[in-house]
């Protein structure tokens, strides 16, 4: 579910006020437990559109049709609204004793940090970091919060007379696995392995594309479906809600290791 909130905000925060899309994604933002009950003639009417429209809009989101965007709204419901825990600590204690809550989940946060000396391979990662080097066509690819982490090494790399690509938009994302040939990279950032479920599309491509293929996770016991040429493991998979921060100080140390081997005025 969190995955479609993403894809609309992504594509509220990018697209013109003026486009017709904008006016669908606006609606649905509003009324997700509407959404979930309407047929697509229904929702057509509501936002003064044709169903082709909105069929339309469903694949420039990532999904497969109308029934497929239907199907993640439908988790979300007047009577049922529950919000997803991203960090594993009780709820009642984060009502009752925020400060104790702040403690425990540092704790786990720092334990999870503390492996990472043990657990990152710098032999893949220089490996990693020299493809990268040396190819013209790199390409992150991740969702949410991995996303977000990928632009950021993106941002780095750019600093460092590197450009690489990373796009936001599900649809620009597939088209450019589509382009990919022998001689890209395509970097996958995902945390948990959830892309592997939400992106089967650009996997197919990118398998099609015979591209190089780095995954970089926090889940050693992912399978992607595809050929992987380098794999950075960021975790053991027992915290599995403590990824996201192992992923941003793997991001950050790999970005100074970059500027250590490859910047020309160091």
């Amino acid at each position: 579910m969190k995955n479609l909130f993403y894809r609309l905000i992504t594509f509220l925060d990018t697209a013109n006020d003026a486009d017709t899309n904008y006016n669908i994604a606006w609606y649905m933002a509003h009324n997700f437990s509407k959404v979930a009950k309407m047929g697509i003639s229904q929702l057509a009417k509501e936002c003064y559109v044709s169903p082709a429209t909105i069929s339309r809009f469903c694949r420039t989101l990532g999904y497969e049709n109308y029934a497929h965007l239907k199907q993640a709204c439908s988790s979300f419901t007047l009577d049922s609204r529950e919000f997803n825990n991203l960090i594993n600590i009780p709820l009642n204690m984060m009502r009752n004793k925020p400060k104790e809550c702040t403690k425990y989940y540092s704790n786990q946060v720092c334990k999870a940090i503390s492996k990472l000396p043990n657990q990152l391979d710098w032999n893949v990662i220089d490996k990693v970091l020299q493809t990268i080097h040396d190819s013209d066509s790199v390409v992150f690819f991740g969702v949410q919060f991995s996303h977000s982490v990928a632009l950021n090494f993106q941002t780095d790399l750019l600093m460092l007379e590197k450009f690489t690509m990373a796009y936001m938009e599900t649809e620009r994302q597939i088209d450019c696995a589509k382009s990919l040939d022998q001689n890209s990279v395509a970097i996958i950032v995902t945390v948990n392995g959830y892309f592997v479920h939400s992106n089967p599309k650009i996997l197919q491509y990118l398998k099609k594309s015979r591209c190089k293929v780095v995954l970089m996770t926090s889940n050693p016991e992912i399978d992607i479906g595809i050929n992987i040429d380098y794999m950075i493991v960021l975790g053991d998979g027992e915290q599995p809600k403590t990824g996201k921060h192992t992923l941003l100080t793997m991001i950050e140390l790999i970005s100074l290791r970059y500027y250590s081997l490859y910047y020309p005025n160091i």
